[in-house]
């Protein structure tokens, strides 16, 4: 296994506040998910030297449910592939990300398999099909709002917040797999703000205080 990339970094930068939360605070998940208790040969295990955080990913994919937007397919995806073009330059993206493969042309999928927002952002955020033994392929949710959902959901001040769309159970911890971003409409038409996003959500940086899901 690749140990290049610091197990302990890849959780504490991207999910450790998360996991902390959800433990301490025995939030009941449970419900908004799989988890069939049962293990198999080709179940998905975590993976902490990996940017894919399990072993059922092979390469770098996200999903994005872009309400009004979706009428621009096209749109949504050259933007979003254009701020991932920039996250990919951050120093620890070969290390976490560099021995799978990144094909363009499957990077990006529109529409999320189990859409969900939350009623509002917090550090326990959970946007998404919540706990599962069964991983999907998406790495990163992102989530586009319009002003309105956007100021209920993550507040009038906020451009944007990441928590956690999907978590495993691994001996007997919960860990987030997957993560949720939800991002402005105005914020996501920049690709360079998008791309510092995707960088925290990827977990190649650490978030600012206010910022960790």
């Amino acid at each position: 296994m690749d140990r290049r990339f610091p197990p302990t970094r890849l959780l504490t930068v991207l999910t450790g506040a998360v996991v902390a939360a959800l433990i301490a605070g025995g939030i009941a998940v449970a419900a908004t998910g799989r988890d069939s208790g049962h293990d198999h040969a080709d179940h998905a295990h975590l993976d902490t030297a990996s940017g894919l955080l399990v072993t059922t990913r092979s390469d770098l994919r996200m999903c994005v449910e872009a309400g009004p937007r979706s009428d621009a397919p096209d749109s949504v995806r050259t933007v979003l592939l254009t701020a991932l073009d920039r996250a990919r330059q951050a120093p620890g993206w070969s290390g976490a990300y560099g021995r799978f493969g990144y094909d363009p042309a499957t990077a990006v999928h529109l529409g999320c398999p189990a859409p969900a927002l939350p009623e509002r952002y917090d550090r326990t955020v959970l946007a998404g099909p919540g706990l599962t033994d069964d991983p999907s392929a998406y790495r990163v949710w992102v989530y586009v709002l319009d002003d309105p959902t956007a100021d209920r959901v993550l507040g009038p001040d906020r451009p944007a917040g990441a928590g956690t769309a999907e978590l495993m159970r691994e001996a007997g911890n919960l860990f987030p797999v997957s993560t949720a971003l939800l991002v402005r409409q105005s914020r996501f038409a920049d690709p360079t703000a998008l791309a510092q996003d995707l960088r925290e959500a990827l977990g190649l940086e650490p978030r600012a205080p206010d910022q960790i899901g």
